[in-house]
């Protein structure tokens, strides 16, 4: 099977690259389609994957061998224990009420072992997802990641950016009750002002009011934010250093010490190097760029299924392992896995 990278432009678009693919520092300056992929941590020197041959399709099923016959992969997945991850979740309460931190996010981590089939094949299910969500993948010889996000962590294009605040979380049941939660609501509007801010000296920021995400299995609060740019030849690897990772995902403040200290509790906990890390595609003048987030990706045998929580004042131990679950049982549905 081909090295692929995939991603969702518009509902029923996907954007393919097939390998081999030409790793590089930069964004081409030909005006050629190129990936865009990193680790959490953004240590990737080069980020830009080129690929030997781009086309768009609307069945992702064209990745796959055989017309789509590859077999769905069989998972035995493994218990999860909250020792580990309830350390980590008090030491960031401690910290939080102290007020040297207002918001981090750690995340947990299913494992499983690959019984038999290929973990490439879930593509087929990602092109089943939902509008509201993006599918996103790669495979690169025996790894992979593929997952379908519902975040976007910014888009350019005509010297316009546009990105989004998307924290606060609730199973959908809760719908009525979600908007006046007074937790959910801090999270939220901590997210979309810290990208305000964030985003001031790049131009004039336009903010809309905060909405809701149905996902159906659950809702998110959603605030979109967008800034034409003074300067619309800002390097687009500086876009994502600066914007990678949001609150959403990260920690605020955003000093290094925080994200130190977030990417120690990554480690800790064994979280994959790709998951919540940006991945994205230049195409047609258009760099989008995905948060990877409601994923699966493998290594061999071994395969993981992440979901991360966001504590603020006022997090709860047991709410916060529900929402955990809520999320990696949301894909294991979409996935069916």
């Amino acid at each position: 099977m081909d090295d692929f990278a995939f991603i969702k432009l518009a509902p029923g678009r996907y954007l393919c690259g097939l390998g081999p693919f030409d790793a590089r520092e930069s964004a081409p300056g030909d005006g050629r389609t190129a990936f865009y992929r990193n680790n959490f941590e953004l240590t990737e020197t080069q980020p830009w994957k080129v690929p030997s041959r781009v086309f768009e399709t609307d069945d992702l099923r064209v990745l796959l061998p055989d017309n789509g016959a590859t077999p769905l992969p069989e998972i035995a997945w493994s218990g999860l224990g909250d020792t580990d991850v309830r350390a980590v979740f008090d030491e960031i309460l401690s910290r939080i009420h102290s007020g040297t931190l207002k918001k981090s996010v750690p995340v947990l981590t299913e494992r499983g072992i690959l019984h038999r089939g290929e973990p490439a094949a879930l593509v087929k299910a990602v092109n089943a997802a939902p509008d509201s969500l993006r599918g996103y993948g790669f495979r690169e010889g025996g790894r992979g990641v593929i997952g379908a996000t519902p975040e976007t962590l910014f888009t350019v294009q005509d010297g316009v950016l546009e990105t989004m605040a998307l924290a606060g979380t609730a199973p959908r049941h809760e719908i009525h009750d979600f908007p006046n939660d007074p937790k959910e609501i801090r999270e939220h509007e901590l997210v979309a002002d810290y990208l305000e801010e964030l985003l001031s000296p790049f131009g004039s920021v336009e903010r809309e009011p905060r909405t809701l995400l149905d996902l159906g299995s659950m809702i998110h609060f959603l605030t979109r934010i967008r800034v034409r740019l003074l300067d619309p030849r800002t390097d687009l690897n500086e876009l994502v250093k600066v914007l990678h990772p949001t609150p959403a995902l990260g920690a605020c403040p955003r000093g290094d010490g925080a994200l130190r200290q977030l990417v120690e509790y990554r480690r800790r906990l064994g979280v994959p190097e790709h998951f919540g890390a940006p991945f994205g595609a230049i195409h047609e003048g258009a760099f989008r760029v995905l948060v990877a987030i409601r994923n699966l990706s493998w290594d061999g045998r071994d395969v993981y299924l992440p979901s991360g929580v966001g504590l603020v004042e006022g997090s709860r131990f047991d709410r916060e392992w529900r929402e955990l679950a809520l999320k990696r049982n949301s894909v294991k549905s979409l996935l069916g896995v």
